[in-house]
């Protein structure tokens, strides 16, 4: 729900979502370092315990998305700029749903091609999960193209958010970033604002 443009509240989004969301960017850099690594490991044993740390954390990050959509039920969003067009409040809206879809879909596939190929999650070495479906090495094939496509998307579409950001904070300066920045950032560029309005007054 986003807030109206009457509301007197500072527009930053709540400090639950800001911790979600940086936790969740911190969890796509693991993953993705994670398997660019493995091809790169200097023994098969460290290929596998690289396999299963990026499978475990790939279903972290499975249960963080659900939790950012189940928080998101009862949080209240800031209001768009007033001077945002609403062609690129559609497109932002757009990519932020579609986020949502890949992050929730790869660690399924994820897990689904793990299964097939014979094998289980080891979930950080505390214990195996439960297989979702048995061996099927062809299917497990299929699954892993999947799995791999959905990854170069899903790198795209962060790109595309994140030059999206950029360019609402250098170009737009309508502080869209800002209100996504951890709380003490948050504090600073506002502090920023306030002596660069000054600054302007004064001249």
């Amino acid at each position: 729900m986003l807030r109206t443009e009457s509301d007197p509240e500072l527009r930053v989004f709540d400090p639950v979502i800001r911790l979600l969301h940086w936790l969740t960017l911190f969890l796509v850099a693991v993953i993705f370092v994670l398997a660019f690594s493995i091809d790169f490991a200097s023994s098969n044993e460290r290929a596998v315990v690289l396999v299963q740390l990026h499978r475990s954390f790939g279903v972290t990050l499975w249960v963080v998305t659900l939790g950012r959509l189940v928080w998101r039920q009862f949080s209240r969003f800031p209001n768009w700029p007033a001077d945002m067009p609403q062609a690129m409040r559609f497109a932002a809206q757009a990519s932020e749903y579609a986020l949502y879809a890949l992050l929730l879909i790869q660690p399924i596939v994820g897990l689904l091609q793990t299964n097939a190929h014979g094998d289980r999650v080891n979930l950080f070495f505390l214990g195996q999960l439960p297989a979702l479906i048995g061996r099927d090495r062809p299917l497990a094939e299929q699954l892993l193209e999947v799995h791999e496509t959905v990854g170069l998307l899903l790198l795209g579409l962060i790109a595309l958010h994140a030059s999206a950001a950029l360019y609402h904070h250098f170009w737009r300066r309508d502080h869209t970033l800002d209100a996504m920045l951890p709380q003490g950032l948050t504090r600073r560029a506002a502090r920023g604002r306030a002596r660069e309005s000054l600054s302007v007054r004064r001249g």
